[in-house]
């Protein structure tokens, strides 16, 4: 697989940067809610590209 692949691109990086920016002017809870906010929604896509994966071998 190509290194390349798991580099962001240039709006990815700036996105990073606008919300970088953004948790510097929130209070921890908020900031930690948005954590967990942000890892559910990384399970749920982690599922569904397993059913995915799942359904589209067999």
């Amino acid at each position: 697989m190509d290194a390349t692949v798991f580099e962001l691109s240039l709006e990815q990086k700036f996105e990073l940067q606008c919300l970088q920016q953004e948790f510097q002017n929130l209070e921890r809870e908020q900031v930690i809610k948005y954590l967990i906010d942000t890892m559910q929604q990384i399970m749920a896509r982690d599922n569904l590209i397993r059913d995915l994966m799942k359904n589209s071998l067999f």
